[in-house]
């Protein structure tokens, strides 16, 4: 696993300019910012990532890899250039 180093407002600033958005319908601490309606989402995946609410992140990694799973090498990339 790499080291990636992105608090929780880059974080989202990052998923908001690829377009997901925020899809809360609870509260509690973690936000749900859904996939745009563009990226397919694989069987048996969920249609959101969940982002602690806390700024300070530790994982990094687990973000990453939903995206890879979800949108391939191509969102990652982009993901990791609006950081």
């Amino acid at each position: 696993m790499g080291d990636y180093n992105f608090n929780k407002r880059q974080c989202v600033f990052a998923l908001k300019k690829l377009g997901f958005y925020l899809n809360n319908d609870r509260t509690g601490s973690h936000d749900k910012y859904a996939f745009p309606k563009n990226y397919l989402i694989p069987a048996g995946h969920r249609p959101f990532i969940m982002i602690p609410r806390h700024n300070e992140l530790k994982v990094q990694h687990q973000i990453i890899k939903e995206l890879k799973t979800v949108g391939g090498d191509k969102l990652m990339g982009k993901f990791m250039e609006l950081l």
